[in-house]
């Protein structure tokens, strides 16, 4: 263990005998039964009543696993393009991260100032379950979560990025020109999460603690009161509670088939747009995810001159970032040009970009301020009154003095606004 390290854990100690944190913290141990036990303890109540997710009937099987992470061509054609979880294990080895976000101190001394969001969980009601997100530093969060049930899980701000590993697998090729949003997961404990699903393939990467995923096909997110996105999309939640299942009132999901995986340090997971995987997390957990919009073709240039075992995550340009603990267009600058591309992503490898798709994405990237035309008025600026999708060959074609229009629309909420990263100045160990 290094110096630095050795004196973080000291004053990492000694802070927390100054505040005086009243509570417990809560269970750090990461032995739990995976997949859990199935057995009827009465022939009158069917299997899993009242228990987690996956006490309701044996899992399939384990998702597939390999050894290391693969080039970029293998990785989309083997299973990218074919819509296949995957395991790959040692998947990211190198990076500062790796290391020197073992300890909490390190965080809070380099980035304690930077808001990030936080998901509180609110409330259980019947069968559901209710979270909110919150704004807050990244200080008050590390003080807090290994008391409180909170879990951090933001898009990574820029801030963060150069000590973060940017994955082979994704870093170069059409999927370099895809990536839509890196997420930075941390909690403490046994946590749980929704049953859930993304419009995007999702990379998932752990850095510290462990992590078990159930996955599940999208055809049987109807057995799980699914809400969608949008229509059409694959993207969603269950708002069932995910650690007391009713097996009486919900009972297709005792004939739901499921496959499982644990992940360790190291260890990266593919799952494709449109699965539906439910993860648990226990000790100090950590995870980065990276999604990605299904492509509708793939080259790989540029990927020979990207072998290197560790690229910082800032090499890569997403859609989306978190800007002040906001969700933001990455570009607040855009032009008729790069307007097009950012269409024709959403897009992903749909044939056309329909109306809803582009209304979810248009509000989310306009939340930021309640002056701004709506989002059908966008779209028809886009496509005629009576179409409700523009085509491949529709987006391609449309005018730059059209897309230069629709473009001063999304630039106007930044306008005035500078962008500069506040990081946390100090001294040197």
């Amino acid at each position: 263990m290094s110096s630095i390290i050795k004196v973080l854990i000291m004053a990492a100690m000694v802070f927390e005998v100054a505040q005086g944190k009243i509570g417990f913290v809560k269970d750090q141990s990461m032995d739990a039964t995976f997949p859990p036990p199935v057995f009827r303890q009465d022939p009158s109540i069917p299997e899993g009543h009242l228990r987690p997710l996956g006490w309701q009937r044996r899992p399939d099987g384990k998702v597939k696993e390999v050894e290391e992470m693969p080039n970029t061509r293998e990785f989309y054609e083997d299973y990218v393009r074919v819509s296949k979880p995957i395991v790959f294990r040692n998947g990211i080895t190198e990076g500062p991260a790796l290391t020197l976000w073992e300890i909490d101190d390190y965080l809070q001394f380099k980035y304690g100032k930077v808001n990030m969001s936080v998901t509180v969980k609110v409330m259980r009601r019947k069968d559901e379950i209710q979270t909110a997100p919150q704004v807050m530093k990244l200080k008050k969060f590390l003080l807090d979560y290994m008391y409180e049930d909170w879990y951090l899980a933001s898009t990574v701000p820029e801030e963060m990025m150069e000590e973060l590993p940017f994955p082979k697998c994704v870093r170069c090729g059409t999927i370099s020109q895809y990536l839509q949003e890196a997420e930075l997961w941390m909690s403490s404990g046994g946590t749980s999460s929704r049953l859930h699903s993304h419009d995007d393939h999702n990379l998932h990467c752990v850095l510290f603690g462990r992590r078990d995923f159930i996955l599940m096909e999208g055809q049987f997110k109807h057995n799980f009161n699914y809400q969608i996105d949008f229509d059409g999309a694959l993207g969603g939640h269950s708002k069932l509670d995910m650690e007391m299942i009713n097996s009486f009132k919900f009972k297709n999901i005792l004939m739901t088939p499921w496959t499982y995986s644990t992940l360790y340090p190291g260890d990266c997971i593919l799952v494709p747009a449109g699965y539906l995987h439910q993860v648990r997390s226990y000790g100090r957990s950590m995870s980065l995810t990276v999604l990605f919009a299904p492509v509708p073709s793939f080259n790989d240039d540029g990927c020979q001159l990207m072998e290197e075992e560790f690229r910082p995550l800032n090499e890569a340009t997403f859609t989306w970032t978190l800007f002040e603990g906001q969700r933001l267009l990455s570009n607040w600058e855009l032009d008729a040009e790069s307007l097009r591309q950012l269409l024709l992503v959403q897009m992903g490898s749909r044939s056309s970009l329909s109306y809803p798709k582009f209304a979810h994405f248009y509000g989310e990237a306009m939340n930021i301020t309640s002056e701004k035309p709506t989002g059908e008025e966008v779209f028809h600026m886009l496509a005629p009154p009576d179409k409700m999708e523009l085509s491949r060959a529709d987006v391609t074609s449309l005018s730059a003095e059209t897309l230069q229009k629709v473009a001063a629309i999304f630039n106007a909420p930044h306008a005035g606004k500078k962008r500069e990263l506040h990081r946390r100045e100090h001294d040197e160990f």
